[in-house]
């Protein structure tokens, strides 16, 4: 089984920029993330993002936009969860 630590780079890198966000690629995230039960473990990040070419800084960039629109209920190393708007696609 791949380990692939996506949660942990975003804590310990600089900011991202808007244009390092490709409006695309963050609809399939979020996707896989509703997907998901609008959750994602660092274990399941681990299985689904890479399969679907997710590196991790471009993960690490998307969901630091998400959060600056708070999109987010919960982030940490372990576990990201959306917030209900988010999920529902308000």
């Amino acid at each position: 089984m791949r380990k692939f630590l996506f949660a942990l780079p975003l804590l310990l890198s600089p900011p991202a920029f808007a244009a390092d966000v490709d409006p695309a690629r963050a609809d399939l995230l979020l996707q896989l993330f509703r997907d998901n039960g609008c959750q994602m473990t660092d274990l399941e990040a681990g299985e689904i993002l890479p399969d679907n070419g997710f590196s991790k800084k471009e993960f690490r960039n998307i969901i630091r936009a998400w959060d600056d629109k708070d999109m987010l209920a919960v982030k940490g190393a372990l576990r990201m969860e959306l917030t209900a708007a988010a999920c529902a696609g308000e």
